[in-house]
C-alpha cells in the first residue's frame, strides 16, 4: 500500500498541504524548523491517529485553529482506499472510504508503518515495554486474530491484579489464572514463531550494515525453569503484597546481544541507529512476504550520526524492501540516490512544500 495523494491543514505550521508522493523513495528537504518533521508527523496521525512527538493534541494543531485534518489516497495492486484523520482538543474522527470507525486497530492495517528517528536509540536504551511492543506490532500484522487474544489477556490481567488488591484468597484469584494462561500461551507462541522467523531476516540486513549479525533471546517473563502456572502459584503470596501479577508475557523481555554482550553496550549511537533501522526493516521485508503487504517507512533527519558510506548502505536498503519511504534531511545533497532509483525530491520552506 503507498500514498498517492496526501492532504495535510493545520498539522504545526503546515496549512492547506497537498503532495503526490513517489510510489516508492520521498526526499523532504530543508531547513530546521520548515515543517519536514511536521510532514511526517501527518502520515504517523493517517496510520495511529497519534503525533509521534507529543502525547498532546494541543500542541499539535497549529496556533489560534481549532483541529487538524489529514487525508490520503492508498493504492496497492488491486484496490484504492482514502482515509482521512481530523483531531481538535476533545475529540477525535476518523474515516475510511467515507465511514466512520472508532478502532485505531483498523487504520494501522490499512496503513502499516514504520518510524525511523533520531531517538529510534530509545527501542534498546529504555525499558522492555518497548521491545515487546515491537514483537507485537509485527505480530498483529501478519496474525490478524493476535490482538484479539493480547486484549483478552490484559483484560483478564487486570480483573487479576483488582483480586490481588482487594486481598481476595489464593482460591478466589486463581479462579482467574485459566483464562490468564490461555491467553499468555497464545501470546508467547505467537511471539516465538514470529521473532524465529524474523531473525534470519535481520541477520542479512545486520550483516550488510554492521558487518556482524546479533544474538536475540526471547525471555517469556517468567523462569526458564518453571512453567507460568507454578510461577504464578509460587509467586502468589509476594504478587498479594504488591497487588500486580509478576509474571506472564506482560513481563517478556527480548536480548539483543553482539559476541555476549548487549547491543547498547557495544555498539556506538551510529551503528545502534543502523541496528534498529535493520530490525525495522527485517519487519517491513517480513511483512511484504507473509502478507503481500508493503509498508510505508519514515525516517526523520537520516544524515544524523551516519556518515556518507553508512547513508548510502541504508538508502539502498530502503529502497531494496520496495515499501514507500519519507526521508527527512536539511540538504539534498546529504543523500546520494542511485540513477534509475524512482524518487521525488519535495522542499519545505515555512510550512509550504513544493515539488522539485
Amino acid at each position: 500500500m503507498s500514498i498517492t495523494l496526501l492532504r495535510v491543514d493545520q498539522v504545526r505550521n503546515l496549512k492547506q498541504v497537498e503532495i503526490e508522493p513517489h510510489p516508492q523513495l520521498n526526499i523532504i528537504y530543508g531547513e530546521n524548523a520548515s515543517g519536514k518533521t511536521s510532514l511526517l508527523e501527518a502520515i504517523h496521525l493517517l496510520s495511529t491517529a497519534k503525533s509521534f512527538r507529543s502525547h498532546r493534541i494541543r500542541t499539535v494543531i497549529q496556533h489560534d485553529t481549532d483541529k487538524l485534518t489529514c487525508f490520503a489516497r492508498l493504492q496497492n495492486a488491486s484496490h484504492m482506499h482514502q482515509i482521512g484523520v481530523e483531531r481538535s482538543k476533545s475529540s477525535t474522527e476518523i474515516r475510511i472510504d467515507g465511514e466512520s470507525i472508532n478502532q485505531t486497530s483498523i487504520l494501522a492495517r490499512h496503513l502499516p508503518l514504520q518510524l525511523i528517528t533520531p531517538q529510534v536509540n530509545s527501542l534498546l536504551e529504555q525499558g522492555p515495554k518497548m521491545r515487546r511492543r515491537f514483537l507485537d506490532w509485527g505480530v498483529f500484522h501478519v496474525k490478524h486474530d493476535y490482538l484479539k487474544d493480547w486484549r483478552s489477556f490484559h483484560r483478564v490481567l487486570q480483573q487479576r491484579n483488582a483480586s490481588l488488591r482487594q486481598r481476595l484468597s489464593q482460591q478466589q484469584v486463581v479462579a482467574w489464572d485459566k483464562a490468564l494462561l490461555d491467553a499468555a500461551n497464545k501470546i508467547t507462541r505467537c511471539r516465538e514463531d514470529y521473532l524465529a522467523a524474523l531473525t534470519p531476516l535481520l541477520e542479512e540486513y545486520c550483516e550488510i550494515l554492521l558487518g556482524q549479525t546479533p544474538e536475540l533471546i526471547y525471555q517469556h517473563g517468567w523462569p526458564a525453569d518453571l512453567d507460568l502456572a507454578t510461577a504464578l502459584q509460587q509467586s502468589f503470596g509476594r504478587d498479594q503484597e504488591r497487588g500486580f501479577t509478576s509474571h506472564g508475557p506482560h513481563r517478556a523481555e527480548l536480548v539483543l546481544k553482539f559476541n555476549g554482550v548487549p547491543a547498547q553496550d557495544v555498539l556506538s549511537r551510529g551503528q545502534l541507529k543502523l541496528f534498529i533501522s535493520a530490525m525495522q526493516l527485517a519487519q517491513v521485508a517480513h511483512l511484504a512476504r507473509e502478507q503481500d503487504q508493503q509498508c510505508v517507512i519514515l525516517v526523520d533527519d537520516l544524515a544524523s550520526e551516519l556518515d556518507r558510506s553508512r547513508r548510502a548502505e541504508l538508502i539502498k536498503l530502503l529502497a531494496h524492501t520496495q515499501a514507500q519511504v519519507f526521508i527527512t534531511v536539511t540538504e539534498a545533497s546529504l543523500l546520494e540516490i542511485d540513477e534509475g532509483q524512482g524518487h521525488k525530491m519535495f522542499h519545505v520552506e515555512r510550512g509550504t512544500i513544493h515539488e522539485i
